[in-house]
């Protein structure tokens, strides 16, 4: 009978020129469209927050075309001579080829709707997905909104093209080549971030390739938040009219580069320079080429390791769980454990990481506004307390693995001893080390013993604070080597109230030797500066010392209850 049914089914395929296992290009490039305008709406689904944020999104969008508008009408109506508008064409056509490259490569909690991964049980090559995936980049927002700001740019290209072109004929050839140019520039910038996302799905297939480049672009992200944040202290000293004369040459320069290449050519063409024209139309369609070029190869590498799995080189070096330094039993093990978690897992490294680039910002902010040195001396104390506060969801960090402490007979106590001694292990010595050098580096070397102390203090409050906060009010995390920019678990209500709590828990008990040492800052005291420090480390300690008291009774009491509300990832 089932033979009986396939021969039929082949015989009626054969007479509606249907082949199995085969669909016409347009037809898969509608599917990939439709599939692509599916999951886009359904991303809104109960999603009261993407909603705003895309709606806030959208009203930047408008503002910035609207600004715009503003920007070509005041180069060419209104300034009457038209010189500035070509660079300007030129100088944001760069940016927003850069632009569109540099953001998924930076944020790397970005994902591609269409992940190539996600076709690799179809029998489709990446000849014949790359048309689909091209059309259904188109399909956002951001591509919105860059084709409304190239159609504002045409039209005030043509605009300029008749009002300051310098004779009919290069008018005419420029505005025949601004279409295609500018359409060809728009291609460039879906082309570039599918291609990043298809090279970083392949590399993804390596667990170690993903949680590094998790943490990277987490910290890139820092690190251009602060860069900017510095450049704007320095803001009223620019030079504009050096700006001004300097700007031709730069935007000459982008206009040589694959950013820049494609906007350019109308320009040139109308300014009467065709050789200009057709080598930087050459380094455009070349760049192209080679993206696309790029995109099909990665394509074909993210859907082969999708089905392969991650690589393992079977070298993974085995070491004693429990350090040399300390005992054997539970304390070391769990010392042991916490250790490797700080130098494994992204969770941990990207709380790491962070520190040295906020200690680089209040060195740099320091030194670019003197009187800004001791807010910054203050801040550092603040962020010696924050490293306290990182270790205040250790029981959810366990996740299912909680199991193994509950069914070994882990005593409570040791377990949060040995966490809390894995954070002074990594922390003390750079927190004494950033603690002196700092006032060093300010030439304030009298504030050395209460920003040390001080500093010690607060991130010893900040301990005991955690063990508290950790087991009264503990929320499921991310699972291990999950992605920083797509770490959900601190979005939650839970986590939201502990940090509040742990903050205030932390700084309130601080506010004495807080008063104290300013108190003895303003009046050149050094001995109620020192006072103040060790007023810090007394209370500091008394806080670890009652909070350890509370979280070890709470968790020999309710360790199973707490593990279940932890067992699951987000």
């Amino acid at each position: 009978m089932a033979g009986v049914l396939s021969t039929e089914h082949t015989r009626t395929a054969a007479a509606q020129d249907v082949r199995h296992g085969e669909i016409r290009g347009r037809d898969l490039v509608r599917l990939q469209l439709k599939l692509k305008w599916t999951l886009w709406k359904r991303s809104y689904r109960k999603n009261v927050g993407k909603i705003i944020g895309t709606s806030i999104g959208a009203l930047y969008g408008l503002g910035g075309l609207a600004m715009l508008v503003f920007l070509f009408l005041g180069t060419t109506l209104w300034a009457g001579e038209g010189e500035l508008f070509p660079q300007i064409v030129r100088g944001l056509g760069a940016v927003t080829v850069l632009l569109w490259f540099l953001i998924p490569v930076l944020a790397f909690g970005i994902d591609d709707t269409l992940d190539p991964r996600s076709f690799a049980l179809f029998p489709r090559s990446a000849r014949e997905l790359q048309p689909g995936m091209f059309a259904a980049a188109a399909l956002s927002l951001p591509s919105l909104f860059t084709l409304l700001a190239l159609a504002i740019a045409t039209a005030f290209e043509l605009l300029w093209l008749v009002l300051f072109g310098q004779s009919a004929g290069w008018v005419v050839l420029g505005a025949l080549a601004l279409i295609p140019a500018n359409l060809a520039g728009l291609a460039l910038c879906l082309l570039l971030p599918r291609a990043w996302f298809a090279h970083s799905a392949a590399r993804a297939s390596s667990r170690k390739g993903r949680e590094l480049g998790g943490i990277f672009g987490f910290l890139a992200m820092f690190v251009a938040i602060y860069a900017f944040s510095l450049s704007m202290q320095r803001i009223e000293d620019l030079d504009v009219t050096w700006v001004r004369e300097q700007l031709p040459g730069v935007v000459e320069v982008l206009a040589w580069t694959p950013l820049g290449a494609l906007f350019s050519v109308p320009m040139d063409l109308a300014e009467g320079r065709v050789l200009t024209a057709l080598l930087r139309a050459l380094i455009g369609a070349a760049t192209i080429v080679l993206v696309w070029l790029w995109w099909r190869r990665s394509i074909d590498l993210s859907m082969t390791s999708a089905l392969t799995g991650d690589a393992s080189s079977g070298q993974t070096k085995v070491s004693p769980l429990v350090p040399r330094f300390v005992p054997a039993g539970p304390f070391g093990a769990v010392l042991g454990k916490s250790l490797r978690y700080w130098r494994r897992d992204t969770r941990y490294l990207a709380a790491l990481g962070i520190y040295p680039v906020v200690i680089v910002f209040f060195v740099a902010m320091g030194f670019m506004v003197p009187e800004a040195r001791p807010m910054m001396l203050g801040m550092a104390v603040f962020m010696c307390a924050m490293t306290g506060l990182s270790i205040s969801n250790e029981i959810g960090f366990d996740g299912p693995s909680g199991w193994v402490n509950i069914v070994a007979g882990a005593p409570a106590r040791a377990n949060l001893l040995g966490r809390i001694a894995a954070m002074a292990v990594l922390m003390v010595p750079a927190v004494v080390v950033i603690t002196v050098a700092l006032p060093l580096l300010y030439g304030l070397p009298e504030l050395i013993p209460m920003t040390v102390l001080g500093s010690l203090g607060a991130m010893i409050s900040g301990w005991g604070t955690s063990m508290v906060v950790g087991v009264l009010l503990p929320y499921p995390s991310s699972a291990p080597g999950t992605n920083p920019m797509k770490d959900k678990s601190a979005s939650s209500s839970n986590a939201m109230l502990s940090m509040a709590i742990s903050m205030v828990t932390v700084f309130v008990p601080m506010l004495p030797p807080l008063g104290l040492g300013i108190w003895g800052a303003i009046a050149g005291n050094l001995a109620l500066i020192t006072g103040a420090g060790v007023l810090a480390i007394v209370i500091g300690v008394a806080v670890l010392l009652i909070g350890l008291r509370i979280a070890t009774v709470r968790l020999d009491a309710r360790y199973p209850d707490i593990f279940q509300k932890v067992r699951d990832h987000v």
